[in-house]
């Protein structure tokens, strides 16, 4: 965790699960761990996510899927379960309301928490709440995500995005 003169006063939070889809894929398919995976629809369609390895290779996601293909010839692509998705998104939102009352989701896999006023309840500072949580999720949930703390959801969802994955900023 980063050391800063104020981290004890943020409260703000932005989550952001890595790479959502491809990242569950991957925990239910161990035998992709390695493998770059591309979450999408058919040849035509477009990238709904990919995982680190396949953005190594340029792929991104709403990137045309015929672009993809090239940019990643040995990639691992599946069709979106999004029934699956909705499952553990509403795992993780139950652990973020479990911390407070004030989350805002922003999709199946990010939401905003305030957790001003909270300290008290959790016998921790807002980041030190953030950083068992973000362990919490990956030891059984079984998929990273990126927290960002700030004053404001703005500069909060910027640092999410800081460091990726597995990003505490």
């Amino acid at each position: 965790m980063l050391s800063h003169p104020e981290l004890g006063r943020l409260a703000v939070a932005h989550l952001d699960c890595d790479a959502f889809y491809a990242s569950v894929e991957k925990r239910d398919r161990p035998e992709l761990r390695d493998l770059p995976v591309i979450v999408g629809g058919g040849v035509r369609g477009v990238v709904t996510t990919c995982c680190y390895i396949a953005r190594i290779f340029g792929v991104r996601s709403a990137m045309p899927m015929f672009k993809a293909r090239r940019l990643c010839p040995g990639a691992v692509i599946m069709k979106p379960d999004f029934a699956k998705y909705r499952v553990e998104s509403r795992r993780i939102m139950a652990k973020l309301r479990a911390l407070t009352p004030l989350v805002q989701p922003l999709s199946l896999d990010e939401a905003w928490l305030d957790l001003s006023g909270t300290e008290r309840l959790h016998g921790a500072v807002p980041a030190a709440i953030l950083a068992r949580l973000q362990a919490e999720i990956e030891a059984e949930i079984g998929i990273t995500v990126s927290v960002g703390l700030a004053p404001n959801k703005f500069l909060a969802k910027i640092a999410s995005d800081l460091d990726k994955p597995r990003a505490l900023r």
